[in-house]
């Protein structure tokens, strides 16, 4: 009998053959073995891309794997925990904090699990800052034989770089040695811009405070500008979120003007009016994420090389405006440190991300196309776990080591076990 899986937004569904709960490694062990194939880990189901769907094979849930163990500081002063894959982020930075850690940076969006974030490099933004996997030291998983698997960064230094982004193959990971911090709290400010301002100054205005990204709002001609710094000031209040109220009057005001142009920014501008000063001080884990349960969408994000960011954002504006007059989400813009790990969006280049969103159960196909052909241009890659049209054989020439992290999944899973159809397009196996 098969099961009914959707993802999050409802834009990603399977029928798995059955659905597992496993509780500990021996019986994810026993389950790699015998479980009906193609099998996948799932997190949260927050991707938009189909990484954790499985077609009538077997999906694998972590229940339990939730632990989190603050390990002796190195000997260069340096912090560290061991935490569990199957716990949500949010989870998570409730008890580092609780236990004198943080982490050093954060996304928006702290539903998923640590596997999910991991594998697909799920990250925040600031320049100084990479992606989740960037803050790994080990991991541990169970590989496509059943066995267990510790890869460290200091004992096997290429293979830790080939799976450090996993997208869920070579193995499930269970647990994950990351670096932490000391808690710290961020002064976070909200301002609005004109896109053009933006876009003249654009890297010293990225660079303004420890994290900074922006929004913006299609139509109007605005961007929303998000700034963090770090103060030992006290605390002062977040105010009420009122970003799904904006969401509802951006909505609002894309159906009633969308053969007006025109009108259409002037309706923004009064909409946008309640929304864009904001000022608190809060821990970072409640600086950090905002609420994202109220109008569900769909997504497609793309990284690229820092310098081609403006150029690019530019014409992604141009061409949504004037040939997608229904999208009213906000485009998103962040910055990412450069890592080494080889399936890593940001291997070796400073990156900036643009996200474009659309209402979910409306169609992104032909919006999806017509960015796509933009990104293409600057070398673009894309977020795994997101929407993206991309297969094997263009992503190869976007990964210098896309050949040597292939080669190290087939060591780990010579069978393909966690290949479904989708992932062997994505993959080239």
């Amino acid at each position: 009998m098969a099961h009914h899986w959707s993802n999050w937004s409802g834009g990603v569904v399977a029928q798995p053959a059955q659905i597992l709960d496993v509780a500990d490694e021996a019986a994810l062990a026993a389950a790699i073995r015998s479980a009906a194939v193609p099998v996948r880990p799932v997190g949260s189901g927050h991707s938009f891309s189909p990484v954790a769907a499985v077609p009538g094979g077997t999906l694998l849930r972590l229940a339990g794997f939730d632990h989190v163990e603050p390990l002796a500081d190195g000997d260069d002063g340096a912090r560290h925990v061991r935490v569990g894959a199957g716990i949500t982020l949010g989870a998570l930075t409730e008890r580092l904090h609780a236990m004198g850690h943080a982490l050093a940076n954060m996304g928006d969006i702290d539903d998923q699990t640590v596997g999910g974030a991991l594998g697909t490099a799920t990250h925040g933004t600031g320049a100084a800052f990479g992606c989740y996997p960037s803050m790994l030291e080990a991991l541990t998983l169970i590989d496509g034989m059943g066995n267990r698997r510790m890869i460290s960064r200091a004992e096997e230094p290429e293979l830790f770089k080939a799976m450090a982004v996993g997208i869920g193959t070579g193995g499930v990971v269970t647990e994950a040695v990351i670096r932490t911090v000391a808690p710290y709290r961020l002064e976070r400010s909200r301002y609005a811009l004109p896109i053009g301002d933006m876009l003249a100054d654009f890297e010293a205005r990225m660079a303004a405070a420890r994290n900074v990204e922006f929004y913006y709002i299609t139509g109007s001609g605005q961007a929303l500008v998000m700034e963090s710094r770090e103060t030992e000031g006290d605390l002062v209040a977040r105010p009420p979120d009122r970003d799904q109220e904006g969401l509802r009057q951006l909505r609002l005001a894309a159906k009633l003007t969308r053969a007006a142009p025109r009108l259409r920014r002037f309706a923004l501008g009064l909409a946008l009016k309640g929304h864009v000063k904001e000022h608190f001080v809060e821990d970072w884990h409640k600086a950090f994420p905002t609420d994202r349960d109220g109008i569900r969408f769909n997504e497609s994000e793309y990284h690229l090389p820092a310098e081609a960011a403006p150029e690019a954002l530019k014409r992604v504006i141009e061409r949504v405006e004037r040939n997608f007059r229904d999208v009213y989400f906000p485009m998103e813009v962040r910055t990412v440190a450069p890592d080494d790990l080889w399936l890593s969006p940001f291997f070796e280049r400073p990156t900036v991300s643009i996200a474009v969103h659309h209402e979910a159960g409306r169609p992104f196909g032909a919006l999806l196309a017509e960015i796509e052909t933009i990104f293409a241009d600057y070398e673009g890659r894309p977020h795994w776990g997101k929407m993206h049209g991309l297969k094997a054989g263009q992503l190869r020439k976007l990964y210098p080591k896309w050949d040597e992290a292939i080669a190290a999944r087939r060591e780990l899973d010579p069978k393909g076990l966690f290949l479904t159809p989708y992932m062997r397009e994505l993959l080239g196996q």
